[in-house]
């Protein structure tokens, strides 16, 4: 087996998803909106995943109750992120503003971690010990340094920052409490994607699963929801040049992901994923220019990230 391969893997999921947020932030300048990304997303992401699964995946396994019950948790781990993860963490934004939600989502390395010590019998190394150190340090650099002006970027007009009233405290304490949910849900669709690995080792069929899950959710769901017939309503439309571009790079996340998850740990897979965060902010000012270069803090810290990285990579050659 080529070495470092679940690493790899996990490094490229993180990059496609640092591009594809990048890429929705682009859309939503040049376009307006957030336009259809979310739905076509999950669509490529189970025409891509069938489509090489049936030229390049295995055979397929016996229909039996191992099958099944692979089956089901890999539909569990399709509404845990694509579909509850996303719930609650939209919510939190409204609630308790996107810079708190943004800091709490960072749990998500911590959650899954504790998750596959409980349910994957995964220990903690020595390794994984110091590369979560690493990887937070950076994290808590970037948020110690963060301009005062940030604060900006919350609605000016919004009532839970008028005034520290007890409705205004309680709306902010739930939309914490959704945000800490979603960093669970989506640690545990690590977890999930892991555990139904054992019954059905085939990560293609697994995203494959997983996409057309949470498509039947949001199909269920649009009769009840303004907000996902929004987004039904969209499928028809023609996307554009970086809604495609940010859907189709999500999806080819997603595979890698869980191609990532099949040759190394849950932690392992958490932890190099929190570098989207730096990923992102260097495509954005280097690449595509939407925001501004970071300064010598954001370096610093994204140095200490990658460094985490290569620590968890190197502990397991």
């Amino acid at each position: 087996m080529i070495p470092f391969l679940g690493e790899i893997f996990a490094i490229l999921a993180a990059f496609c998803y640092a591009f594809g947020s990048v890429a929705v932030t682009k859309n939503a300048r040049e376009n307006g909106g957030r336009g259809n990304a979310v739905l076509l997303s999950i669509v490529l992401t189970a025409v891509f995943s069938g489509g090489l699964w049936l030229i390049m995946g295995p055979a397929l396994s016996p229909i039996d109750n191992a099958f099944w019950t692979g089956v089901a948790i890999f539909v569990a781990a399709g509404i845990l992120a694509t579909v509850l993860g996303r719930i609650f963490f939209f919510r939190s934004i409204e609630l308790a503003g996107a810079i708190e939600t943004g800091l709490i989502r960072r749990l998500i390395p911590v959650f899954a971690a504790v998750l596959a010590i409980l349910f994957l019998g995964e220990t903690l190394t020595a390794a994984s010990a110091l590369a979560f150190v690493l990887v937070f340090a950076a994290v808590a650099l970037v948020v110690l340094t963060a301009p005062p002006e940030v604060a900006a970027q919350e609605p000016a007009d919004d009532p839970i920052e008028r005034a520290d009233t007890p409705r205004a405290l309680g709306q902010r304490n739930t939309g914490r409490v959704l945000a800490a949910f979603s960093a669970i849900s989506y640690g545990g669709s690590y977890v999930a994607r892991k555990f139904a690995m054992r019954w059905l080792p085939d990560p293609l069929l697994g995203a494959f699963i997983g996409a057309v899950a949470a498509f039947v959710w949001f199909a269920g769901a649009a009769p009840f929801s303004a907000e996902y017939r929004r987004h039904i309503a969209a499928m028809f439309r023609r996307p554009t040049g970086w809604q495609l571009a940010a859907a189709t790079s999500i999806s080819l996340g997603q595979m890698a992901q869980f191609v990532a998850l099949s040759f190394t740990t849950v932690t392992a897979v958490a932890i190099i994923g929190t570098i989207e965060m730096f990923l992102a902010a260097w495509l954005a000012a280097w690449v595509l220019r939407t925001e501004a270069r970071p300064g010598p803090a954001f370096a610093l810290a994204s140095i200490l990230a990658m460094a985490g990285v290569i620590v968890l990579a190197l502990a397991r050659t």
